[in-house]
């Protein structure tokens, strides 16, 4: 089977979901990773731990996340420097006390980071997400949908317009 994406990506899954989340299933490439990880019993710092050492063992070339694995995202971007895809991303998680928002200084620089959004989230206000995403990134929005994405596999053209601006960039 031959897979559009050729980056190794790993993939952030949400708050109460897993590998087996349909997002992780939909994107197309061989090499994609995505590690289990129970947000709500462990602090942002643990957390935050955690990613920084399966970053530095898998090595990705581009991070993919969806929901709170959309913070993560966001956040693992910067500090390694590596592209993202953020699908409807949680931007100012509340289920604990310990996790900042994501702040212009979270999104102010100059790594390859794109969204894409269903508008209709009946969990998340999509609409103040795109406001707050749009002035850094490209951003992708669709009407309806829900939360855990109708369409997971639109990623796809997000993750090929990175791979193709990093290919280009690269050679």
């Amino acid at each position: 089977m031959i897979h559009t994406c050729t980056s190794r990506i790993l993939f952030l899954h949400g708050l109460d979901s897993s590998r087996e989340s349909t997002k992780f299933h939909a994107i197309d490439a061989a090499q994609k990773y995505c590690i289990n990880i129970d947000y709500r019993n462990l602090n942002f710092q643990t957390v935050e731990d955690f990613y920084d050492e399966i970053i530095n063992k898998i090595k990705p070339e581009l991070l993919v996340g969806h929901s709170l694995g959309g913070y993560w995202a966001l956040k693992m971007s910067l500090k390694h420097k590596l592209p993202t895809v953020v699908a409807n991303p949680s931007l100012h998680p509340d289920f604990r006390a310990d996790y900042p928002s994501i702040s212009e200084d979270d999104l102010e620089n100059d790594i390859m980071q794109m969204a894409y959004i269903e508008l209709g989230d009946e969990i998340l206000d999509m609409y103040h997400t795109v406001q707050q995403l749009e002035p850094f990134m490209q951003v992708e929005a669709v009407e309806g949908g829900h939360h855990r994405l109708a369409k997971p596999e639109n990623i796809n053209s997000l993750i090929q317009l990175i791979e193709q601006h990093h290919l280009h960039f690269h050679i």
